[in-house]
């Protein structure tokens, strides 16, 4: 390693231009009036003085700025860093192709480009008259979004109406900024890696962490993408769409509970059917409509599937064995696809134990319960039925509740050591980005809690024909698990606040105590020590809310209601935690989709059209109101369930292929950019 950084150093023509020692608080105070730091980097306590040394004139040759401190918390040393110079983030702004908005000046330029398009179409007859009226009839947002086009420098007069740097910087937004700076970190180079992925890999570094600005204002989701990025704006934008489209299925719920409300706990009527099929239709209209919306977002955020970009996703612990590329003479880590799918099956084989284990709890309250009353089946446990009957340990009064709450505090924690399981199994599968690495996670995550949440409905559901049973365990479950939401997403986040307000200031005196250091640094200090905010536990939360109201649509259509109105708090207590920098302030990213987990929606919704195609196909042949197993048509039963099912899919099927993904303005823009671009060079 000694050797790796001396060669470095001279590679890099390292001097002693920098001065490496603490500055006293009065020449910081006055560094700081000047100067705002963009990143921290976080270094283990095994680097060296001469090893940060040399870092830091290598960031100072390439145009950062940089103050050393330690954390006094873990004893970690802590470089901050900044640009000075605006010209190096607008170059590298130049080098991402990061799309911006060209300045449209005045209605006499478009004229202008309308009359140029009509003399390149060979178009005479074209009066002046009617480009106006037309220009006046196109959609405002083609006329302003057609204007995106890729940063250049040399134009930058076309994209700022001043011509100084310090100007032009800032039409990227803060978000932008910061992912500019980070792209720029990577293109300084150690060998065939760059200097970030080398430390990391060294275990010298551990960590690049964005700081905070001092004001945040998240008033819309437009703030949220222009200061997080659109990784985390997105998740708010789906909320709000959610909420849009649930509103409708909630008043149609609430008509279908007003109607029904005289009818017998035993009995799915006709409007309960009716709302299970009005449920199915909603959630193939729901996800084209959100695909619609991703693609909008994509033209409004100014992402046009920037694959360049991706290359930052690299997962620093990937590794690989160089392989030559016979196609283009690069050499290129690469992984064994074979090794990945032994490393496939191997998560399989961990996570099959705890599966089990999450079942056999299930099973053996279902018997301490009663659920399990057929005496020859294989979920019958005769010691288990026993504690809740007369004369048993649990046959007194609250001791179903109580067993429930312990089955959901007992099932939290087989979830929670299930991730860790799950976190490790990923690591080993050795992704080379972190979009996969993330998407396995996906995978594995949904599938359990799929059978872990679900099982036990089904098996009441089809295999008991319980319907009131069903219904009550619905009602406890959902409710229960909003108002554990509510308490984690809104109470915590409160607390939390008081408790982090308390730390800064205790952390503050600690600090200044022992270190000549400014207040400022010491607020930015303290920032590290919160959370990593994680959106992945907020997207499975919406996604098995998602589940209760289209798989059970025919059984609890209160779902729709009741969710619409806790999703109130939900998003309010998310942008509570944001607002009020609760979390550290993550690596901004360029997004404008829900990735993965829009296919975890699909998946959702096919399997509704099976649920509640049985539970409409066995309440029309009264299988639920006798709960019976053996005596049943099941032949017309069968024939019944297929006819809906194969309607149900082929209609979803006529309308994915129907409607377009993206709206007629999104086609319009596309096209007219590429139309301006091959007509006039751009």
């Amino acid at each position: 390693m000694k050797q790796v950084f001396h060669q470095l150093a001279k590679q890099h023509n390292i001097t002693n231009n920098k001065s490496f020692t603490l500055p006293t608080k009065q020449s910081l105070e006055q560094s700081y009036q000047d100067v705002k730091f963009q990143f921290v980097m976080q270094f283990s306590k095994a680097t060296t003085q001469e090893q940060l040394e040399q870092i830091v004139n290598i960031l100072f040759n390439h145009g950062f700025q940089s103050y050393k401190t330690r954390n006094l918390q873990n004893d970690k040393i802590l470089l901050f860093i900044c640009i000075w110079d605006p010209k190096i983030i607008l170059e590298q702004a130049e080098q991402m192709q990061l799309y911006k908005l060209v300045i449209d000046r005045s209605h006499t330029q478009m004229h202008e480009v309308y009359r140029k398009i009509a003399e390149k179409i060979n178009v005479k007859k074209i009066l002046d008259e009617r480009l106006v009226i037309a220009l006046n009839q196109i959609d405002k947002r083609i006329v302003e979004l057609e204007n995106y086009q890729k940063f250049k420098y040399h134009l930058k007069n076309d994209f700022c109406l001043h011509n100084e740097d310090s100007e032009v910087i800032k039409i990227f937004s803060p978000s932008e900024t910061l992912l500019i700076i980070y792209n720029y970190l990577h293109t300084i180079k150690i060998g065939d890696l760059d200097m970030i992925h080398f430390l990391k890999t060294e275990e010298y570094l551990l960590q690049v962490t964005p700081i905070h600005d001092e004001i945040v204002s998240l008033n819309t989701v437009s703030d949220i993408e222009r200061y997080f990025g659109g990784n985390l704006a997105v998740y708010f934008e789906f909320m709000n769409f959610y909420q849009s489209m649930l509103k409708y299925l909630a008043v149609a719920a609430i008509i279908t509970l007003i109607v029904d409300h005289q009818s017998s706990l035993f009995k799915i009527t006709n409007v309960a059917s009716f709302y299970a099929v009005l449920t199915m239709v909603w959630s193939t209209f729901f996800i084209i409509a959100w695909r619609r919306k991703e693609n909008e977002l994509s033209i409004e955020w100014g992402v046009f599937g920037q694959q360049h970009i991706k290359r930052l996703d690299l997962n620093p612990e990937y590794k690989g064995t160089p392989k030559m590329n016979y196609i283009t003479g690069m050499v290129k880590n690469g992984y064994p696809t074979s090794s990945r799918i032994f490393y496939y099956m191997v998560s399989l084989f961990e996570a099959i134990p705890i599966l089990i284990i999450a079942g056999l709890i299930k099973i053996v309250v279902f018997n301490i319960n009663g659920l399990i009353r057929n005496e020859s089946s294989i979920f019958y446990i005769k010691v288990a039925a026993k504690l809740n009957q007369e004369g048993g340990l649990l046959y007194y009064k609250y001791t179903t509740n109580i067993l429930d709450i312990l089955t959901i505090l007992l099932i939290f924690y087989i979830n929670t050591l299930y991730t860790k399981v799950c976190i490790n199994s990923t690591k080993r599968e050795n992704h080379r980005t972190n979009l996969r690495f993330y998407n396995s996670l996906i995978l594995k995550r949904f599938l359990f809690e799929l059978i872990n949440r679900f099982f036990h409905l089904f098996y009441i559901a089809f295999i008991e024909f319980d319907i009131p049973t069903l219904r009550s365990l619905l009602i406890k479950l959902f409710v229960m698990d909003q108002i554990r939401r509510v308490l984690l997403e809104s109470l915590l986040p409160m607390l939390m606040k008081q408790q982090y307000e308390k730390q800064k200031e205790q952390y503050c005196l600690n600090l200044q105590k022992k270190e000549d250091i400014n207040e400022k640094i010491v607020d930015r200090i303290a920032e590290l020590e919160l959370w990593e905010y994680d959106d992945f536990d907020d997207y499975i939360e919406v996604i098995f809310q998602y589940g209760y109201i289209v798989l059970f649509a025919a059984i609890f259509p209160l779902a729709a209601a009741l969710t619409y109105i806790f999703n109130f708090i939900e998003i309010w207590s998310d942008k509570f935690k944001l607002a009020n920098k609760l979390y550290q302030r993550n690596l901004p990213k360029k997004a404008y989709s829900i990735g993965e987990w829009r296919i975890v929606l699909m998946t959702l919704s096919v399997l509704s059209i099976y649920t509640n195609t049985a539970f409409i196909a066995l309440a029309y042949f009264n299988v639920f109101d006798t709960c019976q197993k053996t005596g049943c048509d099941w032949e017309n039963i069968l024939i019944l369930l297929f006819i809906i099912e194969h309607f149900s899919l082929g209609l979803k099927y006529i309308v994915s292929k129907t409607i377009n993904c993206k709206p007629k303005w999104v086609r319009i823009v596309l096209r007219r950019m590429r139309r301006k671009r091959r007509n006039f060079n751009y």
